[in-house]
């Protein structure tokens, strides 16, 4: 175990600190370790706060027990070990090694708000945030070198809710101006002066600097190179530190200049960019210092090497360790000067310092003096000693300091001398002896100068191998020394002196060269040797001063670093007495209890604490007084406006070297923002139960809610795949039915029954509509519509439906919105509740239809109905009739649910408008009492589209024709019906049973101009796929699809797809009869007009053509054809004979180029032609990628482009195109009609689809005449 005599504490680091072998660590052996290092392990050690000591170049960790219990399991195997091999904190080990590296640069660092130990568990000590703060610690280097850091002190706090670095700021601030340092900041490459404080106005004068450059504010320093070290550390931005530095002021309150000793520092101060801005320069006024150190130095020549203090008015000294071996006093325990008086003999009391000051002796009673003791231990000695008084103040009394030395071996060695020259000889192995064992050099010379004797450490000091090479050699040959001004003292040596006149000599301070012409400052004696009244020489002693001169300035510098971390720490920190009452506060303290320093130092613990609060803090206070137990209370400060605040308090004593306690040390944090957080947590915790209930009802809901949704779901496929092969079935014997029905040997018994029977199909395909409605698998063809109109024109059926006994009342709102609706299941809804609503009232009542505008936000409602929040058009149909038990309205929308008796219902009505109004994306509910009525709310989306007026066909005339005709049907039975049907009518009927033989015949080169073909088709080629195929053979040919569940092929969403024709099965021969004839007169309609367009183009190509405007005959230029500019007779002809295209205006005369970008081929196809018939120029693309790339290619007059594109919408192609041909004209076709254009944010026209070629003819005419 090592003996660390110098180290206080007991705690665990302290135990393991003594307990460690650190012979072979980079620190060495605890006997060498310098005294900076020992004070600021001590600090560290009896630190309350977490604090880490960083050593040496190796960066060896030491640290305090507080911070042991913030690394949890990383200690005790992290004591010791080096910075870079321990994973401390991992979490911030970046940030943590670069700030402890700067201030190994010397620069103070604070992290504040760091998760430092980012594995500690929430039992650890680490856990959460710190501040750190890293100070370096400075230490003295050579003789004539400026200081290094030897470590770096780290504190670390736990973070709070302060602005730690506005407090920071503004303490450095406060600091600056109350700092005993002088302190100025100058700015830019002249060092213009931008603030100083008030020590330096009191070093250089009160001479005014602010705002001037640093040479013409203080010229009298332009020789001493300051200004030069300043514009190094401005370009490199490397500090430079200066010690000793002698210059001469020329200061306004006193005249002329004057000299002084200054330590300072040039700091650099950088901006955020990194680059040097200014400089910082502090320093201290060390005159006084330097001449107290060289009196010191005069002591210390005396021969001494012990130290101590001499307070008078208590008799007590403060001693070093060597003065304690030097009198034989034990390592521990007071010292007073009657302990020292009783060793000394008698005969020497006059002498001493207590004596004089009793007696009135000189100013300075600790002359120069010696005398012989015994001490405790029995041992004689002789002891020299010598002080100063350092200071004199009447209300504290004086205070000396001094040193002692032995001076045994010169009394021997005097006392043999003045025995006899033989004496000198017969004892001279024992002379030697006693001149060896000590460590002060002794040399002797004769009256010339020659040195005759000398001792070990003589040549040890001075670098020497032995006697042969001292002896017999002049004092000057073997010595050389220099005065503290550098000059030379051989013509002034005080041991010439009292080898040839005979005068003693004490020299307080000197620089010895050694051999190798390194220097060493010594304190030596010189005295002259008398043998028979004749003077033979001198002898002389010496002591090296490095040692003690390094230690005292190690012991000055580690004293002010604890100041000034007392003094600057951002942390609160206090010292009390054993009362409580405040000894010393620092400044975050005071700004915390918004107090001043004054004012704390005259209250105690209990003042500034909550009333409610002192009972605890002071039982705690006084138990950590008696058995030294370290505590921290959460506990409320009070502000001098009376108002409280929470702080966290950290309490440890501190004890003498007998363990006797002195004084309390606090440690205090702000910690409100973190009780607030806790009580809004508590208040958290304390409503978890009500919100876990509720979560819980609302879970049970959605499950019940998916539950019902999962059953109709299931019903709903279930029915869908029974109504896909019942719709065959009808289709096959209505098919059938209705051809028989035309037969003329049918007598009208018999006609009546096939009538009977064709009633029976058609309310079974009304039965399997039901069906697929429920399922949501009906085809929906949606379009704009207004529930007002559909309400009106179905006013006559609703009545049939009801009968008369029923009141129908409709209240519709103005200016009803639109709704994309199927407009035939729409009418299916209304009339099904209404029956249902018939049915409840058999005594009659009322029917109410009630239709309105409504927007929907109320986010619980949105969420149980599954809407977009938004504008809906609410429809709502309410009666008066009997209403629904519970039971009854729980089932309500399942399938072939009915309450009515056998016969009289199939229970469909309710569920196939359940199924329609989700398919169509909306929301239906039902509100009903028994007795009270019902009442169903549907809400289905707005529309903003125009509303689409289609004709009804249902009454047109039934025609035939002479086209080709495709039927594509697996089912032979359905086949053939349809054959035979489609045959009666004059048309020519190719078949086929499968995708594959279709394709062969369209293949075949066979005109066909329309295919009607099942979507479930068996084989190889799905239906999609052949209809591709087909469009590609046979650009004109027409496609009727038939299915009785179309299922995915050509319906998504419910919705068929865009260009898409389908017959729903099973449907009538008439139907499908209008249905074909409709799309045969379209396509003949379009061929027409391709052909006449191709034909005007080759009127165009073949003539000059000069277009004037219609309807104008005045333009037209005396002799020129209405039409043509010299056009030959077949080509007037050729353009007389289009009426059906407008004739372009005068204004579009020259043609408009128009980029037309629409994704349906055969849309895109047909405005090219349009245009082009029209006398433009069409280019035509498919999306607005590929819009940009033809703009790239060439220059357009007008953009035409539909809005919805895939991938950049057609607005937002418009926008960009504009932005770099503003002169453009923009067309969209939309089917959301013209609103588009009205909110863009740019001048365009719109087309609403479907338009015509008139509406198109206006807009370019338009867009030419601009």
């Amino acid at each position: 175990m090592a003996d660390i005599s110098w180290l206080r504490g007991t705690g665990l680091a302290a135990q393991i600190v003594t307990a460690t072998d650190w012979t072979a660590s980079p620190l060495g052996a605890p006997a060498q370790w310098s005294p900076t290092l020992r004070t600021s392990l001590n600090i560290a050690l009896h630190s309350p706060l977490p604090s880490l000591l960083v050593w040496g170049a190796a960066r060896q960790m030491l640290y305090n027990d507080a911070f042991a219990a913030c690394i949890g399991a990383a200690h005790p195997a992290a004591f010791g070990t080096r910075l870079s091999q321990s994973p401390l904190w991992r979490g911030a080990a970046r940030l943590c090694e670069a700030a402890i590296g700067a201030a190994f640069n010397g620069q103070q660092q604070q992290l504040p708000r760091v998760s430092l130990f980012a594995d500690a568990s929430p039992t650890d000590g680490g856990a959460g945030q710190w501040d750190l703060s890293c100070l370096p610690v400075w230490e003295d280097a050579a003789e004539g070198e400026p200081a290094q850091v030897a470590g770096v002190f780290c504190t670390l706090v736990r973070a709070s809710g302060l602005d730690t670095a506005l407090a920071h700021t503004d303490m450095l601030r406060d600091l600056m101006e109350q700092s005993p340092s002088f302190k100025a900041i100058v700015r830019g490459p002249q060092h213009v002066f931008e603030r100083v404080n008030g020590a330096y106005f009191k070093l250089f004068g009160d001479r005014p600097v602010l705002g001037l450059p640093a040479r013409q504010a203080l010229p009298e320093l332009l020789d001493e190179n300051l200004y030069e070290l300043l514009d190094r550390v401005y370009q490199t931005g490397q500090t430079y530190t200066e010690r000793g530095a002698r210059l001469f002021l020329r200061r306004e309150h006193q005249s002329g200049f004057a000299g002084a000793v200054l330590d300072f520092v040039f700091q650099p101060i950088k901006g955020a960019d990194g680059r040097v801005a200014g400089i910082f320069i502090e320093g201290n006024d060390v005159t006084e210092r330097f001449v107290a150190e060289e009196r010191l130095r005069i002591v210390d020549r005396a021969g001494g090497i012990g130290i101590f203090e001499w307070f008078p008015v208590s008799g007590k000294l403060a001693v070093s360790d060597r003065f304690r071996r030097l009198w034989g006093l034990p390592a521990e325990g007071e010292v007073t000067s009657q302990q020292l008086v009783d060793m000394i003999d008698e005969e020497f009391h006059p002498n001493l310092g207590t004596s004089r000051i009793k007696e009135g002796g000189p100013r300075n009673p600790l002359e120069y003096t010696e005398y012989h003791i015994t001490r405790p231990d029995g041992e004689q000695r002789w002891l020299a000693r010598k002080g100063e008084v350092v200071e004199d103040d009447p209300r504290t009394g004086s205070r000396y300091v001094g040193v002692v030395f032995d001076v045994t071996s010169r009394k021997l060695v005097e006392q043999a001398l003045a025995a006899s020259e033989a004496s000198v000889r017969a004892n001279n192995a024992f002379v030697r002896q006693l001149l060896d064992s000590t460590d002060q050099g002794f040399f002797s010379i004769d009256r010339d100068g020659i040195v005759t004797l000398c001792n070990a450490a003589f040549l040890q000091l001075l670098g020497y191998a032995g006697e042969k090479d001292v002896l017999g050699r002049s004092i000057h040959e073997v010595i050389l020394t220099t005065a503290d001004d550098g000059t030379g003292t051989r013509g002034q040596c005080a041991v010439l002196k009292a080898a040839r006149e005979g005068l003693a000599a004490h020299v307080e301070s000197e620089d010895f060269l050694r051999v190798d012409g390194s220097s060493f400052p010594v304190q030596y004696q010189a005295h002259p040797v008398w043998q028979d009244g004749q003077l033979q020489g001198a002898l002389c002693t010496f002591v090296d001063l490095t040692e003690r001169r390094r230690g005292l300035q190690a012991l000055s510098w580690s004293e002010n670093r604890l100041t000034a971390i007392f003094n600057q720490a951002s942390v609160c920190f206090s010292e009390l007495d054993l009362e409580g009452r405040y000894l010393r506060v620092n400044q975050a303290l005071c700004r915390m209890l918004g107090r001043t320093e004054a004012e704390m130092l005259q209250m105690t613990l209990a003042d500034v604490t909550h009333p409610d609060d002192v009972p605890m803090n002071m039982t705690l206070f006084n138990r950590c007084i008696t058995d030294g137990s370290s505590f921290t209370l959460e506990k409320r400060y009070l502000r001098p406006d009376g108002s409280s605040f929470w702080v966290s308090s950290d309490i440890s004593r501190i004890v003498d070297g007998e363990g006797r306690p002195q004084a309390m040390i606090a440690v205090s944090t702000d910690i409100t923002e973190r009780r607030r957080a806790e009580d809004a947590l508590r208040e958290l915790n304390d409503t978890l139960e009500q919100r876990v209930v509720e979560e819980i009802v609302e879970r049970s809901r959605a499950e019940a809610a998916l539950r019902q949704m999962q059953k109709m779901e299931a019903v709903g496929q279930l029915t869908g795949g029974v109504a896909h092969d019942f719709n065959n079935v009808l289709q096959i014997i209505g098919g059938n039915l209705q051809l028989l029905q035309t037969d003329p040997r049918l007598d009208d018994r018999s006609r009546q029954r096939v009538r009977t029977a064709i009633g029976a199909v058609d309310r079974g395909a009304k039965l399997s509509s039901q069906l697929l409605a429920f399922a949501r698998r009906q085809p929906l063809q949606p379009r704009s519509i207004n529930l007002e109109r559909v309400v009106q024109n179905m006013d006559d059926l609703l009545r049939r439906a009801v009968g008369e006994n029923i009141e129908i009342s409709t209240v519709i709102t103005h200016d009803l919105w639109n709704t994309m609706l199927d407009p035939n299941q729409v009418e299916n809804l209304i009339i099904n509740t209404a029956i249902n609503s018939r049915d409840a009232m058999p005594n009659g009542g009322r029917l109410t239809l009630q239709i309105d505008n409504v927007q929907l936000s109320d986010p619980a409602f949105l969420s149980q109905a599954d809407l977009q929040p938004g504008d809906y058009v609410e429809l709502q149909i309410s009666d008066n009739g009997a209403g629904m038990s519970p039971e009854v309205r729980e089932r309500a929308f399942e399938p072939f649910f009915t309450t009515k008796r056998e016969g009289e219902g199939t229970g469909l009505g309710l569920s196939m408008a359940y199924g329609f109004v989700k398919q169509s994306r909306g929301h239906i509910s039902l509100h009903s009492e028994a007795g009270k009525g019902t009442t169903i709310r549907i809400y289905f989306p707005r529309c903003i589209d125009q509303e689409v007026l289609i004709d009804d066909n249902r009454d047109m005339e039934v025609r035939g024709g002479d086209e080709t005709i495709l039927v594509v049907e697996d089912d032979p039975n359905l086949q053939l019906t349809v054959i035979d049907t489609l045959s009666s009518l004059g048309y020519r009927v190719l078949k086929a049973d499968n995708g594959e033989r279709a394709l062969a015949i369209l293949q075949s080169g066979i005109a066909v101009d329309l295919m009607f073909t099942d979507v479930v088709m068996p084989g190889s080629v799905p239906v999609t796929e052949l209809a591709r195929q087909a469009r590609q053979l046979l650009p004109e040919i027409e496609i009727l699809f038939t299915s009785g569940y179309p299922r995915d092929a050509i319906v998504h969403e419910g919705r068929l797809d865009a260009g898409v024709e389908l017959l729903s099965k099973p449907y009538r021969i008439n139907q499908l009869a209008q249905r074909i004839r409709q799309m045969l007169s379209s396509r003949a309609h379009r061929i027409e007009l391709a052909q006449l367009t191709r034909e005007r183009d080759q009127a165009n190509a073949s003539a000059s053509l000069h277009v004037l405007p219609v309807g104008d005959p005045q333009r037209q230029p005396e002799g020129q054809d209405a039409h043509f500019e010299q056009a030959d007779a077949g080509s007037a002809a050729a353009a007389t004979a289009t009426p059906a295209i407008p004739e372009p205006t005068a204004a579009s005369s020259s043609g408009l180029r128009l980029l037309v970008v629409e994704d349906n081929i055969d849309s895109q196809q047909l405005v090219c032609e349009l245009l082009e018939t029209l006398g433009h120029q069409a280019r035509g693309v498919v999306s607005a990628e590929d819009a940009q790339q033809a703009l790239d290619e060439q220059s357009f007059d007008v953009l035409f482009t539909d809005v919805n594109l895939p991938g950049m919408s057609g607005v937002d192609l418009a926008r960009h195109a504009l932005e770099r041909f503003p002169e453009m004209s923009v067309i969209f076709a939309s089917g959301y009609g013209t609103m588009v254009a009205r909110n863009v944010g740019f001048a365009s026209h719109s087309l609403p689809k479907p338009y015509d070629i008139d509406q198109l003819q206006e807009i370019l005419s338009r867009i030419a005449m601009a």
